[in-house]
């Protein structure tokens, strides 16, 4: 089973701090399993105009950027740790 936690906006979209779901196969994957999940708000913020991660989004696998990795190829396993939030940036 992967454990899923929505920090901060996500928190909100989903009105969930966590999930957990049997899935093993690419983010990518698991990313559409939420959206129908959580209704199209959920992609809207991930992804820009474009498809691609927004650059203030992270999504990470036991505590590594999904960017660091293999991108939305990159493999979920069972037992793995996702974290999707909006990184911060202030001035």
């Amino acid at each position: 089973m992967v454990k899923i936690k929505f920090l901060a906006r996500f928190k909100d979209i989903t009105g969930e701090k966590e999930v957990i779901i049997d899935y093993n196969g690419e983010i990518a994957n698991l990313i559409e399993i939420l959206t129908e999940k959580y209704d199209k708000g959920f992609k809207d913020a991930l992804f820009n105009e474009n498809g691609e991660l927004r650059e203030y989004m992270k999504i990470l696998i036991n505590g590594e950027d999904v960017r660091n990795i293999n991108g939305l190829k990159t493999t979920v396993n069972e037992d793995d740790e996702i974290v999707i939030f909006q990184t911060i940036a202030g001035g």
